[in-house]
């Protein structure tokens, strides 16, 4: 290994500082090193040497470069990638946390809530992406990384990359892109056409990997696991996990049928169906309440009939409807012109007064654009400590739309991704990624927070002043 180290420290020297390696995979090899040029912290992936000798130095690189388009909170980027003495390599920011792999590892099962938010945020990037026509094609606990409450999948569209610049070589040096206990059936037949529905497969076993602790195919060898995919049923999630939400389980099974064409058709609409589980509605009950059994014993209070209780109760009711609950019964649904701007994630951990100050200055300027109606500051910071659902966040508020953000810096280089999503549906109604030179900090974010109102304007304010 040494002798392995001192080769790349030497093919990489002037651009990266190889520190140490610190992981290893079916395909590749993980360094720690230093961007020399931008003074950050990044991981350099090495592909395995029989893998590169059957890529070649020049079909990798350009297949990889594909995947530099994506920009999303929940992709981690890629910065840099191609061929240096031998060396196919690419690179991608050094992700203070931990892998779900080791969380599992170490934890087993996850709680219910907890698997939930991870597999939202995952579907969240999966949508994104089958939407820009990539595919991931390896989504297991390996490519998910977690940094403080969030997860980013890493990889995209690597094995894509490494398959269509292989070819039919790759089983001549005993390579398969995939791992085993995630492929789908289809990639594990080797079919002609995989698409995005494999990834929705992939992120089936996940789910139910995060929950029982377990993959749900098993085998003693790669091929006994293929085998399983393509034939077994998988037991039922609660049938480990009897506290697994029915619609969470239904969810999962829908997600590992053998055919294509019976599972979800869309990242989007497990995205969607994740939401509506994620509130308190939706099949997950909050673990502070219990259900009440109201007797008849109760109910027979001394001098009071059944039926003066019930009328008393209807005219409280009445009451209540007539001095708040107008809100909730006869109020429209909030358009979004009615918007609340969320605390701002700040991912490489080390702009957070940065963030802030954009955060205020991005509600005041918001708060200026004729008809738009914005949350205050003190409304949406109880959120930066309890987080909850998009959905409960608009109910609580009584907003129609959600402005998320996050902010990633490398050096004087800052780029923030930007997106206003309708809650009830998780649509996106707008988005955009900005990269900005912070080395004037306040010009930068009056540039930044300009073009988001006005693209925000634009997209869901009329020039009447009303919502679209």
């Amino acid at each position: 290994m040494s002798n392995q180290l001192d080769r790349l420290r030497a093919a990489f020297s002037g651009t990266y500082d190889i520190e140490r390696e610190v992981g290893a995979g079916g395909m590749a090899t993980v360094y720690l090193a230093r961007d020399l040029k931008h003074d950050r912290r990044v991981a350099i992936k090495v592909l395995r040497p029989e893998l590169a000798a059957a890529l070649g130095p020049d079909r990798f690189p350009r297949e990889i470069r594909i995947v530099a388009q994506l920009q999303h909170p929940h992709v981690l980027p890629l910065h840099d990638s191609g061929e240096q003495d031998g060396f196919l390599y690419y690179v991608m920011p050094f992700v203070e946390g931990e892998s779900l792999r080791h969380k599992l590892d170490r934890e087993g099962q996850l709680p219910v809530h907890d698997a939930v938010r991870i597999l939202r945020e995952v579907a969240d990037a999966l949508a994104y992406a089958h939407q820009l026509g990539i595919l991931h094609r390896d989504i297991k606990p390996d490519n998910v990384m977690l940094s403080g409450r969030h997860a980013m999948v890493m990889d995209f569209g690597v094995a894509r990359a490494v398959s269509a610049a292989g070819g039919e070589t790759l089983t001549t040096v005993g390579v398969a892109v995939g791992t085993p206990h995630y492929m789908s059936p289809e990639q594990a037949t080797g079919a002609e056409h995989v698409d995005h529905r494999s990834d929705i497969y992939s992120i089936g076993i996940l789910a139910y990997e995060l929950l029982t602790g377990e993959t749900p195919f098993k085998g003693k060898t790669a091929q006994a696991v293929l085998s399983a995919q393509v034939l077994e049923k998988p037991r039922a999630v609660t049938e480990v996990r009897p506290a697994v939400p029915g619609p969470l389980a239904d969810l999962i099974r829908r997600c590992l049928e053998k055919q294509p064409a019976d599972r979800w058709q869309s990242a989007e609409e497990v995205l969607r169906e994740l939401e509506a589980i994620a509130t308190p509605s939706g099949g997950i009950t909050p673990t502070t309440t219990r259900p009440v059994k109201v007797t008849d014993a109760k109910l027979a209070t001394p001098g009071v009939s059944r039926r003066s209780l019930v009328l008393g109760i209807a005219a409280a009711a009445v009451a209540i409807v007539g001095y708040g609950g107008w809100r909730v019964l006869g109020a429209r649904t909030p358009g979004p012109d009615h918007m609340a701007i969320m605390p701002i994630q700040d991912l490489s951990g080390a702009d957070q007064v940065f963030v802030d100050a954009m955060h205020d200055q991005l509600i005041v300027a918001l708060g200026q654009v004729p008809g738009a109606i914005v949350s205050p500051r003190s409304a949406v910071m109880l959120y930066r400590s309890e987080p909850k659902p998009m959905r409960e966040v608009a109910a609580d508020l009584g907003v129609g739309a959600i402005l998320e953000s996050t902010v990633f810096r490398a050096g004087d280089r800052m780029r923030i991704n930007v997106q206003l999503v309708e809650p009830q549906t998780v649509r996106q109604l707008w988005s955009n990624s900005y990269e900005i030179d912070v080395s004037d900090v306040f010009a930068a974010q009056d540039s930044v927070v300009r073009q988001i109102a006005a693209g925000i304007q634009g997209a869901v304010i009329t020039p009447t002043g009303t919502s679209r």
